[in-house]
């Protein structure tokens, strides 16, 4: 990695980063661990119920801020947090609002109070209850509890964007919501999370649809404490596509 005046130069990559957002991202990432850190604490001295939190996911989740832009749309699961706060859609104030279960949606915008600790939301709606321009704001869709119950979503955000892009007339019905349908949706998942059926379906209509997502896997090697390899072919996401039994072999024991 070489140094330079205008900042540091990754290897292989036309990429420049200045020190002060390399500083602000080891910032974030910072805070993001010790308010995970400080959240299992508090989980476990009784303070709040339960925990999910995103330690571990830090580095995905400044990558994809710093590619996910005003306008575009994010249906992930709850280990999104740094993603979240890099990219201006969460506090530590509504992390730990969240936590703790307050009601006031000035402690907790995500919800009120209303959804379990790391399930994100942004607000759609303003005081008067009219829909806010979201070409203009990034957004996240409401999180679900549900193990990949959220990647059908994430697959309806993309085909809005495509429908509009080819449709003259909902560019202009649907200005405030969508920039002629330049918006991406960006997904998350656990790769545990990937045996579930709503993954594959998804996966599958996206590629047919051929729409605009970008999804990330994290490999956690566990899901709800059960290894990978208990729940995932070749125990990765990655190598699944290659059947651990050949498929001539399978013919002959059916």
């Amino acid at each position: 990695m070489t140094i330079e005046s205008s900042g540091i130069r990754l290897p292989r990559s036309d990429a420049t980063l200045s020190l002060d957002a390399i500083r602000e991202d080891y910032r974030v990432a910072y805070l993001s661990r010790r308010a995970s850190l400080v959240g299992r604490r508090e989980v476990l001295a009784g303070n709040a119920t339960f925990g999910v939190f995103g330690d571990g996911k830090e580095l995905p989740g400044l990558a994809m801020a710093r590619a996910f832009r005003a306008g575009d749309w994010r249906s992930g699961y709850y280990r999104d947090q740094t993603f979240l706060i890099a990219s201006g859609m969460l506090t530590l104030r509504g992390f730990f609002g969240q936590l703790y279960g307050a009601t006031d949606i000035a402690a907790d915008p995500a919800s009120g109070g209303r959804q379990m600790n790391n399930h994100f939301a942004s607000r759609l709606l303003d005081d008067a209850g009219r829909y806010r321009p979201q070409i203009s704001t990034k957004n996240s869709s409401a999180d679900v509890s549900c193990m990949a119950g959220w990647m059908p979503r994430l697959l309806g955000l993309a085909y809005t964007s495509k429908l509009v892009r080819q449709n003259p007339l909902l560019q202009q019905v649907m200005s405030e919501f969508s920039e002629n349908g330049n918006e991406v949706a960006f997904g998350s998942i656990g790769d545990a999370s990937t045996s579930e059926g709503h993954f594959w379906e998804t996966l599958n209509a996206a590629a047919v649809l051929q729409v605009p997502v970008m999804l990330t896997v994290y490999d956690d090697g566990f899901g709800i404490s059960v290894p990978t390899e208990l729940q995932t072919v070749k125990a990765s996401i990655s190598d699944a596509r290659r059947l651990s039994t050949p498929v001539r072999q399978l013919a002959t024991i059916n």
